[in-house]
């Protein structure tokens, strides 16, 4: 139903919420003189996403108002999470603790006061204090009737053990709480609760209730951790002594327990007692922790609905790291000792204590460590909460490393081996390994201490590495530096010598890399088994003599030693030849030598023992500054001179030649010849440097200038024998051609010329037009080439000549040429044919009558109009003649037979632009 207030339809809403469901409801000792305990009873009314509840269950009290599921008129209530949409008059309201889900009740009052509410309470305690407590809110915005409501608490006989009432209550957006106190009868366990709504209805006593309780309620009970705080923190890991202490003086015949919350239920910690102080070890496992103590008469202290509780306590206790570190079982002394934090996460501070009274606060942290020896590591972690925990000690053994020691060999040359020798010690352990570094690449393992050899390819300072490894891990090197010395090279010069010379001059030319052969020491060993004292078979001279009495083959040692005592020996054959050498020599082809070519001779010269040592050639023995020396002859060897050229008039011309030979410094033979030489032609050959690939066959001239008979051949790419060239064949480039000379007398000239072969352009001048008579077209000429240029010819009718695609306009057919030139000047022409089609004349009349006059029906300059189309139709509509293109004029005939004379119709495309002609002719017989 509808209320009016101030001409304002309200609609009434009465929200009624018994949804009863335990939940912890805390009051701080500071906000009561006296103590609380647990509620009895906690209507809350619950939550939910639904705006209604639905009705008060049955084990929830009973009501005397009617349940609405909507805005609730009077007598009616509900049970609502929000105010909101209900009466433009209410306060939006939502649940007491402003849960947005909350529900409440929401009560319409009745026209007639009285009882709305009744619910029967049990599990109290006989004898025992109780405080009830209700929230209520007057939902009305403006004036009206305002809410008034007594509780009443009955025994089950009706006996009254106390009553609150809420006066009226007042209007504005709050919620108020009314509590008030009561005591049971010794041996009562049960109550009975009654609401009374003392207003009338109408406009207003609209009310919203929340937050119903029982508690027992009983002397103050405070509580607080050592140093008087209600909250204290600790560190997991290690439980730890903590103290409750009461504040307040225990009633007689009271006793009181510690409890602690467990999954959000208060759970006894103990017995209970007159204890004023209570002791217990932290919890393990980090979280938070609530403690409080109850307090409560003797009889009843271990029934919850009859103790009041103290304020509560909060026990923190932070998550503790777990320490733990990493480290090797062993390091070598020397080596960094690497330690790596295993602990859990969150740490924020790190302490390592090496066991060698040093400290570090690095995370992961290396070590070296003084001595070698065992020591004890442990790591202290905090975390971010400040809780520190110790790692377990872990022994760790710093270990004597090895000793690496090896000699070498000397001396030490270039390609000989070095001899090593490792003499490395281990104090603790064996040695397993030693690697080799030579310092030239080269490296090895070597598992015993045997000496070995290793060879240095080239000369220099090289670093020698040794490092050994013993069964403990421990490594120990040792760097030296050795000097590879080159070797000499040794050279030396054996002489010429016959046995008629007064001695053998042997001269040195060993050299050294390192310059320091002025430091060499030698001994030198002739191979002569007739040597005496006084010429002795030894020298130790650089550059010895010695006589030979004996011609034979003989083995000369020299060995040399450099400053670094590197030494090398080599050993030469060398030859005392006989004293009578025989000088012979032959001339090739000695018939047909021609100036200005080469002649050629070979040595043939003997001696009675041994070799000929030298010979010497006067080429021409008139002028003797022309010779040629040779100190390695031997038989045929074959020698080469180049007399002057020279051509006719002189025929010939003649030269003398001799030759000595010897066997030593003073044994030497000699013989002349005299020698013929021809002369030789003189040609010239004059060719185009370039020509272009369309220039068609050339004919090269080379000709001999002296007069000299003979003939000539060409050779080369694209030139035939006879000299004539032909640049398409040989193709773009440049090419040699060669033109050879024969003279009758076999002396011949070779002369060579280049020719350039240029590239020519291509050039399509386009497909054939047509165009009307006094019409024009356009040409289009397509080229390829570098630079090209364009002319057209003829240049009649042409809008530009110079152009690939001019516009043409000529009078009559015609033919047009365009020649194209590249840039280097060659060219390439094309054709293409203009037809200028003349309007067709068409005769009105012909006499098809063989008499050779007229017979056919001659259309003059169709013909040129090669796909135009002819149709002619009798007067009937029937196509007597059709052609495509006008090849042959008609004879007047259909289908083989004469048509009779008479009117015949034709229609004549042209195409090319000109329209349809139509119109008659008629055949005359």
């Amino acid at each position: 139903m509808f209320k009016y207030f101030k001409g304002i339809a309200i609609r009434k809403n009465i929200y009624a919420v018994i949804f009863i469901s335990l939940i912890i409801l805390f009051f701080s000792s500071k906000g009561y003189t006296q103590s609380l305990g647990d509620p009895i009873v906690n209507i809350t009314f619950g939550s939910g996403i639904n705006k209604y509840a639905g009705p008060l269950p049955a084990d929830s009290g009973s009501t005397s108002y009617t349940y609405s599921a909507g805005t609730p008129n009077d007598n009616y209530y509900t049970i609502v999470n929000t105010s909101s949409n209900t009466n433009g008059g209410w306060w939006i309201t939502t649940d007491h603790t402003g849960n947005q889900g909350g529900y409440f009740m929401l009560v319409n009052g009745s026209y007639t006061p009285g009882i709305f509410y009744t619910r029967t309470v049990i599990g109290l305690c006989g004898n025992t204090k109780y405080q009830f407590a209700a929230w209520m809110k007057n939902l009305l915005k403006n004036n009206g009737i305002l809410p008034n409501v007594t509780f009443s608490i009955e025994t089950a006989g009706g006996a009254v053990l106390g009553t609150g009432n809420t006066n009226d209550i007042p209007t504005g957006d709050a919620w108020i709480q009314y509590p008030f106190t009561f005591t049971t009868p010794p041996g009562t366990d049960a109550i009975v609760l009654k609401m009374v709504n003392n207003a009338p209805g109408g406009i207003g006593n609209d009310i919203a209730i929340d937050d119903i309780t029982f508690r027992p309620y009983g002397a103050q009970v405070a509580v607080v951790f050592d140093q008087s705080v209600t909250s204290q923190t600790l560190c997991s890991g290690t439980p730890q002594t903590v103290h409750i202490n009461t504040t307040t003086t225990l009633a007689a015949n009271y006793n009181q327990k510690r409890q602690m919350l467990v999954n959000g239920v208060w759970t006894d910690q103990g017995p209970a007692g007159t204890n004023s102080s209570f002791s217990f070890l932290s919890p393990a496992i980090a979280g938070t922790y609530s403690y409080r103590i109850v307090s409560g008469q003797a009889d009843n202290i271990n029934v919850s609905n009859c103790v009041v509780s103290s304020n509560q306590l909060i026990l923190t206790v932070l998550p503790s790291p777990a320490a733990a570190l990493l480290a090797p079982d062993n390091t070598c002394f020397g080596d960094s000792t690497a330690f790596k934090d295993k602990s859990t996460a969150n740490v924020k501070t790190w302490l390592w204590n090496f066991g060698d009274g040093q400290t570090s606060a690095i995370q992961n942290p290396s070590h070296l460590y003084a001595a070698p020896g065992t020591y004890i590591v442990q790591l202290t972690v905090t975390n971010s909460n400040g809780c520190a925990v110790a790692s377990t000690p872990k022994s760790i053994h710093i270990g004597q490393p090895p000793v690496a020691s090896f000699n070498y060999s000397t001396p030490d040359c270039v390609t000989k081996a070095v001899t090593f020798n490792d003499v490395s010690t281990s104090a603790e352990g064996t040695i397993t390994a030693s690697a080799w570094s030579y310092g030239d690449g080269l490296t090895e393992i070597k598992t015993d201490n045997q000496a070995f050899r290793h060879i240095y390819a080239a000369t220099g300072t090289y670093t020698v590495k040794l490092l050994i490894t013993n069964d403990k891990g421990c490594t120990s090197t040792l760097i030296k530096t050795i000097k590879i010395s080159p070797l000499p090279v040794v050279k030396f010069g054996t002489p010429a010598v016959c046995l008629a010379d007064s001695y053998a001059k042997f001269t040195d030319s060993t050299t050294i890399a390192d310059n320091t052969a002025a430091g060499f020491t030698y001994l030198w060993d002739f191979g002569d088994a007739n040597a005496t004292a006084a010429n002795p078979n030894t020298s130790n001279l650089k550059d010895p003599t010695h006589k030979y009495i004996q011609a034979k083959l003989y083995h000369v040692t020299l060995t040399v030693t450099s400053v670094n005592g590197c030494q090398v020996t080599t050993v030469k054959d060398f030859m005392v030849n006989g004293s009578t050498p025989t000088a012979i020599f032959n001339v090739l082809n000695a018939a047909a030598l021609c100036s200005s070519r080469p002649v050629y001779f070979t040595n043939e010269s003997v001696v009675d023992f041994g070799n000929i040592t030298k010979v010497i050639w006067y080429y021409d023995s008139s002028d003797i500054t022309i010779q040629e020396t040779d100190n390695s002859p031997y038989s045929g060897k074959l020698y080469q001179h180049t007399y002057p050229e020279f051509h006719t008039p002189l025929a010939t011309r003649n030269y003398q030649v001799r030759m000595l030979a010897y066997s030593g410094g003073t044994c030497v033979s000699e013989m002349d010849k005299t020698i013929t030489l021809l002369a030789t032609p003189a040609v010239s050959f004059n060719t185009p440097t370039a020509v272009c690939l369309n220039a068609g066959k050339i004919q090269l001239n080379a000709q001999e200038n002296s007069g000299i008979a003979g003939s000539g051949v060409y050779s080369g790419t694209g030139v035939s024998s006879t000299g004539l060239f032909d640049p398409a064949g040989a193709g773009v480039g440049t090419f040699n051609i060669k033109y050879i000379f024969t003279a009758n007398s076999t002396c011949a000239d070779t002369i060579s010329n280049t020719i350039m072969v240029k590239p020519i352009p291509t050039v399509n001048a386009g497909t054939a037009i047509a165009i009307l008579a006094g019409g024009s077209g356009t040409l289009h000429a397509t080229a390829t080439g570098d630079g090209i240029t364009y002319a057209w010819l003829p240049i009649t009718g042409l809008s530009n000549a110079a152009i690939p695609d001019p516009v043409v306009s000529p009078g009559q057919d015609i033919t047009y040429t365009i020649t194209v030139t590249n840039s280097e000047g060659c060219s390439a022409s094309d054709k293409v044919t203009v037809s200028v089609l003349k309007s067709p004349v068409i005769p009105n009349a012909f006499t098809p009558n063989g008499d050779g006059i007229n017979d056919v029906w001659d259309i003059k300059h169709l013909d040129t109009y090669l796909d135009c189309t002819v149709e002619v139709f009798n007067r009937y509509g029937q196509k007597v003649y059709t052609s495509v293109g006008y090849p042959m004029a008609w004879d007047g005939r259909f289908n083989n037979k004469d048509l009779p004379t008479g009117v015949y119709y034709y229609f004549i495309d042209p195409k090319h632009g000109r329209k349809i002609i139509s119109g008659y002719v008629t055949i005359i017989r």
